[in-house]
C-alpha cells in the first residue's frame, strides 16, 4: 500500500482534479422559440469495469507516490451521459467523480439541493430513519446523523451534535448506523451491531440513556480498539455503561440486529451518503460539522426551525 499523505497534500489533490478535470462535450441549447429536435432513445447505460476506472486512476494520479486511492462505489449519474465515482484518497477524504466515458473527461464536486423547496426529497426519504433519538417524537425538525463509531471525524461532531440537542429541546436528533467499509475502518461494522443491540436492550430495557453512554465510550476508546479486539473491548465499555455486556454481544449476532443496520446503511446509500459523519438537519445535507462555527450551526438550526417542511 501507498503510504499516506497529509491533509494539506489531500486539499492540493482536490486543487488538481478541479483544474484538470473539464467537462467537455455539452451540446448547445435549443434556439429561442423553436422547438427541439426529438433526441435518442435513451438507453442503460453500462458502466466501466473495475479495470477501466482502475486505469483512469492510475494515469490521472500515479505520477504521486505518495497517493493512494480506493474505489467505494461506481453508479449510473443523475446527469445524463455521465457516470458517477466515489473515491476515498488516502483515506482521508471521499471524493466525488462526474466521468464522461466518451469524452475521457471528468468534473469533480457534488450536485446540491436547488430550488424554492430543496430538501424536501431528502426530508421524505428521512421519514424512515428510526435509529435511537433524543427529543419528541413529533418535533418540528429532525437532525439525522449518519455515522461510524471508528470514524475520528464522527468523534469530533458527536459532541457538537448533543450541544445542539441540549439547546433546541424542540429538535429531534437521531443516530443512524453507517458504518464505512471494513477496508477503511476494520470494526466499524462490529461497532455498529454492538450498539444497535445496546439502543434495544438497555439495564431491564429502561434506561434509554444507555444506547448514548455507550457511543460515547465508544468515541472515547477510539484509539484502544483494534479488529483483533474490537469484541472483548466492546464488551468491556458496554459493561461500563451499564448494559448487560453478555446480552449485547449475543444480540450483535442475531440476524435481525444485521438486518437493521443494513437497512439504516441502505438509507444512507439512498440519500447519497458517502462519507461520515453526514448530518441532515431538516433534510439539508451538512458535512464537516465539527468544522463549522458553532454559531453558525445554531443559526442554521434555527433557520430551519423557521422554515420547517420548506
Amino acid at each position: 500500500m501507498i503510504k499516506a499523505t497529509t491533509k494539506a497534500n489531500t486539499a492540493t489533490l482536490i486543487a488538481l482534479f478541479l483544474c484538470i478535470l473539464t467537462l467537455a462535450g455539452a451540446q448547445s441549447a435549443p434556439a429561442k422559440n423553436q422547438p427541439a429536435a426529438p433526441g435518442p432513445e435513451v438507453k442503460p447505460m453500462l458502466l466501466p469495469s473495475p479495470a477501466q476506472v482502475e486505469a483512469a486512476l492510475k494515469r490521472t494520479l500515479g505520477y504521486d507516490p505518495s497517493l493512494s486511492w480506493q474505489v467505494l462505489d461506481v453508479r449510473p449519474s443523475a446527469i445524463p451521459g455521465l457516470v458517477e465515482l466515489f473515491v476515498s484518497i488516502n483515506k482521508q477524504q471521499t471524493v466525488r467523480i462526474y466521468w464522461s466515458l466518451e469524452e475521457q473527461t471528468a468534473i469533480v464536486g457534488e450536485l446540491i439541493p436547488f430550488g424554492p423547496n430543496p430538501f424536501e426529497p431528502a426530508r421524505q426519504k428521512l421519514r424512515a430513519a428510526d435509529g435511537p433519538s433524543r427529543g419528541p417524537a413529533d418535533a418540528a425538525i429532525a437532525i439525522v446523523d449518519f455515522s461510524d463509531l471508528e470514524c475520528p471525524h464522527c468523534k469530533a461532531a458527536q459532541p457538537v451534535l448533543e450541544k445542539l440537542a441540549t439547546e433546541f429541546p424542540q429538535v429531534r436528533l437521531v443516530f443512524q448506523q453507517f458504518p464505512l467499509p471494513a477496508s477503511l475502518h476494520p470494526w466499524a461494522m462490529k461497532a455498529a451491531l454492538y450498539a444497535d443491540c445496546a439502543a434495544r436492550i438497555g439495564p431491564a430495557g429502561k434506561d434509554k440513556e444507555a444506547f448514548w453512554k455507550y457511543v460515547d465510550a465508544i468515541f472515547e476508546n477510539q484509539g484502544a480498539i483494534a479488529e483483533p479486539i474490537a469484541d472483548d473491548k466492546l464488551k468491556e465499555l458496554a459493561t461500563g455503561a451499564g448494559l448487560n455486556a453478555q446480552k449485547v454481544a449475543d444480540c450483535s449476532t442475531a440476524l435481525e440486529t444485521q438486518s437493521r443496520v443494513k437497512k439504516s446503511m441502505e438509507l444512507g446509500q439512498a440519500l447519497d451518503v458517502n462519507e461520515t459523519p453526514t448530518v441532515f438537519i431538516n433534510g439539508r445535507r451538512v458535512k464537516s460539522l465539527s468544522n463549522i462555527p458553532y454559531e453558525q450551526l445554531k443559526a442554521m438550526v434555527q433557520f430551519e426551525i423557521d422554515h420547517a417542511g420548506k
